[in-house]
């Protein structure tokens, strides 16, 4: 039997556990019934048992399933299923609703913008279509009969729920907790939103070089600009007869650009963001340019839950943490995975017998040399050697051959700039060993120096775009909606990727049909990234729930004057 005929049973208990959790339910033990709280029900504490499954005495919650299957963990939290939103999701047969507190506490009305998606846009089978056009009207809950469905497993109309469904064994006070924090989730809209604006940032850093700088700003306004006239047109026609079409027309908002501007050291980048923010608080973070670590910015969208979308940067968070700073690549770090995937049991492995790394101890090259050296580790590799350059230490054909005859490596990793290239060309006697020569497209921002004259045939370059022979019918019509804007031609990467952050928070906003909660924004953002027009720029971008870096993969290319773009392909798609 393989390892997925194994893995099935525990995928099929899980999806129907995920689809059991589509109403929360409480088992009121004996002890309980009948007392009354010890105090007012906290939604701070019901909040933690909703996205973590822990009680408020640091314990996991318990649940029934399947009338008598007692199950326990901090895995069987709300969120799990439905969402961090609360807005709920469907998933093939499985359908979750929302458990938001405006939807609980009103009568269940079908809302035609809300299931427009579910009923339309997506294949669903018999049994789900059904279900989410069952006519029968749901009386609105209170917190009684939202505590007795929870607890005894039926409805407000007495119907019971689903056995599959778990029956939460929390105290009356713990469940008073969660059903105070259910109430509170999408009462009134973000920060940002009012009746007539949506109001987004972009953050520029001021170490930006003007071009990069001037490129995404362009394409910003020229979406803005075509959005805002757009939505005017559609506010201005007469009321659509269409039911879906009128429940729509909540989300159609001016949008308005306020371009942060980030000056000074990183470390001052918090106290400027908080401060722009109090001045103006604003729906989401969209693009966004800046030279250095990214850290400062996505620690301010973090700590302020404002969903931050795919700024360019080379140095993102790489973390299993957060939830609303989303990238488009790992950066640097899933170059120097992939090439230790290469390494190790890819094309290069068999001649990378010795690998030296050569790198500066600031700056890009250190996060490259750094995630080179843990992935090599753990895959077994031992003999992997550095030789680090410290401060403003020039590289001479000196300092080129003690490092070539003293080390002698097969495999030569250079996370270095082009101008530390300039003289490793000079010392190509020394470079007998060598047999393949390292370095990262996207710390050289370039394809390598010409001066790499004799060396050329070795060198290799980790590659996370597409590749430029491979381009698609869409960036032709992402380039003529440009050019018809009168965006000229700049960094062309930052205005491809600029352009579909725009598009896909637009194409976003539109499925939350006037929910205004930033949760469920980036949760349909997850959903809308792998269907959204992509540019180019990467091969495949797609996110999936909690995930945080859109495209995942690097290629391992090769220089080659007879390919379009001057690159080759000298591997597939790593994906690490």
């Amino acid at each position: 039997m393989t390892d997925a005929q194994r893995r099935r049973p525990v995928r099929r208990v899980s999806a129907l556990l995920a689809s059991a959790l589509l109403v929360f339910t409480v088992g009121m033990g004996p002890s309980s019934r009948g007392q009354a709280p010890a105090s007012e029900p906290i939604a701070g504490l019901g909040e933690r048992i909703y996205r973590e499954g822990i009680l408020p005495g640091g314990g996991a919650v318990r649940a029934t399933v399947q009338g008598d299957i007692v199950v326990e963990g901090t895995q069987f939290n709300c969120a799990t299923c439905h969402r961090r939103s609360g807005f709920g999701t469907s998933e093939g047969a499985a359908f979750v609703p929302p458990v938001t507190g405006p939807v609980l506490y009103r009568e269940r009305e079908p809302r035609g913008a809300d299931l427009f998606r579910r009923l339309f846009q997506e294949v669903q089978p018999r049994r789900f279509r059904a279900r989410v056009r069952d006519p029968r009207m749901r009386p609105a809950y209170t917190d009684k009969t939202l505590a007795a469905a929870l607890g005894e497993g039926v409805d407000p109309t007495g119907r019971e729920l689903d056995p599959l469904m778990p029956r939460y064994s929390l105290s009356e006070e713990d469940a008073g907790h969660l059903i105070a924090y259910l109430k509170s989730l999408s009462l009134a809209p973000a920060p940002g939103v009012t009746r007539s604006a949506i109001h987004f940032a972009t953050v520029v850093s001021e170490n930006t070089e003007p071009g990069k700088r001037r490129a995404l700003l362009d394409v910003m306004h020229a979406y803005f600009r075509w959005k805002n006239a757009d939505t005017g047109r559609l506010l201005r026609r007469p009321v659509p007869a269409a039911w879906y079409q009128v429940d729509l027309n909540e989300t159609y908002r001016e949008w308005v650009l306020h371009v942060w501007e980030l000056k000074g050291p990183a470390e001052t980048w918090p106290a400027q963001l908080d401060a722009l923010y109090r001045e103006q608080p604003v729906f989401a973070m969209l693009g966004g340019i800046g030279e250095g670590d990214w850290q400062p910015v996505h620690d301010f969208c973090e700590r302020s839950e404002v969903p931050c979308l795919f700024p360019h940067t080379d140095l993102p968070v790489v973390s299993l943490e957060g939830a609303y700073t989303l990238y488009f690549t790992k950066g640097l770090t899933v170059e120097a995975e992939a090439l230790a995937r290469h390494l190790h049991g890819g094309a290069g492995a068999v001649d990378a017998t010795r690998i030296v790394q050569v790198y500066r101890d600031k700056g890009g090259g250190l996060v490259l040399a750094r995630s080179l050296g843990r992935e090599l580790r753990a895959s077994g590799s031992s003999d992997v050697r550095e030789r680090v350059i410290r401060g403003a230490q020039k590289l001479t054909p000196d300092f080129w051959k003690s490092v070539l005859e003293g080390e002698r490596p097969t495999a030569f990793v250079l996370w270095l700039g082009g101008e530390d290239l300039g003289t490793l060309d000079s010392a190509q006697t020394s470079a007998g060993t060598v047999r393949q020569i390292y370095l990262s497209y996207g710390l050289l921002k370039e394809l390598p120096p010409r001066s790499l004259k004799s060396l050329r045939d070795k060198v290799y370059l980790t590659y996370p775009y597409a590749l430029p022979q491979a381009e698609t019918p869409h960036v032709y019509r992402i380039r003529a909606w440009l050019r018809s804007r009168g965006v000229k031609w700049l960094h062309e990467r930052i205005q491809l990727d600029t352009y579909f952050v725009l598009a896909l928070a637009d194409h976003s906003l539109m499925r939350l049909a006037g929910n205004f909660s930033r949760d469920y924004f980036v949760e349909t953002v997850e959903h809308e990234t792998e269907s959204a027009v992509n540019p180019g720029v990467f091969p495949r971008l797609s996110l999936g729930p909690g995930q945080r870096f859109a495209s995942k993969g690097s290629y391992i290319v090769k220089l080659s004057d007879n390919a379009q773009g001057g690159l080759e392909p000298a591997s597939g798609w790593i994906i690490p």
